[in-house]
């Protein structure tokens, strides 16, 4: 498994490779946000793990968790209506519990993010394809069509090695077909029934070879 860094230092090190550290009023929030999108896009998510959480509900609605990726279910409200940012429920106001699949977090509460190089690179890429079509971008040659090339071909790059197995992943499956100590009744059934006779019709009105 790939170490995982904050998205702080995801930010830091695009600022820093792509000069945008005399850029006055980036827009940071909207970084995160693309930098979201990057990682759902490229789908390699890491450490997903099932947790509960009490959410305050006002006139109705409450909000999801910041580190949530995939909702299971609103405790006592099989009837909940999903939005963007939040949910709907029958009570007007109070706490609702809700289960989970969260990303780890970083001490800020944003998702941690995979170090792989192709991973970070796309992730560069995207932020830099919507700089460029603001305008914010430093470098001139760096335009939005060259940027979405960029992130297209560092996305599928970061795709496909997120489906590559891991260290461990790849000693299980070794281990299933190289085993030390075969399993000894493997082939305990393969001769079954060798020692019973066979049975030959040798009426020669039902043979199915006819008679003689």
């Amino acid at each position: 498994m790939n170490n995982l860094i904050s998205t702080n230092q995801t930010l830091s090190n695009v600022i820093s490779k792509l000069g945008l550290r005399s850029v006055p009023d980036l827009p940071f929030s909207d970084m995160v946000l693309w930098m979201s999108e990057a990682i759902a896009h490229i789908g390699s998510f890491i450490g997903l793990e099932e947790t509960k959480a009490t959410v305050r509900v006002v006139n109705y609605t409450g909000k999801w968790p910041r580190d949530m990726y995939a909702i299971k279910k609103v405790v006592d409200h099989p009837r909940f209506i999903s939005k963007r940012t939040g949910f709907n429920v029958s009570l007007e106001s109070g706490e609702v519990e809700i289960v989970y699949d969260r990303l780890p977090v970083d001490e800020d509460g944003f998702p941690m993010v995979s170090s792989d190089p192709s991973t970070q690179d796309a992730i560069m890429w995207r932020i830099a394809w919507f700089l460029a079509i603001q305008g914010k971008l430093p470098n001139a040659k760096l335009s939005p069509g060259y940027c979405e090339s960029q992130w297209q071909w560092y996305c599928s790059q970061a795709r496909a090695e997120g489906y590559a197995p891991s260290i461990d992943q790849w000693e299980r499956m070794v281990n299933v077909f190289y085993q030390l100590i075969p399993d000894r009744d493997q082939y305990a059934k393969d001769f079954e029934g060798l020692n019973q006779p066979e049975s030959l019709n040798l009426d020669a009105k039902n043979n199915q070879y006819g008679s003689y």
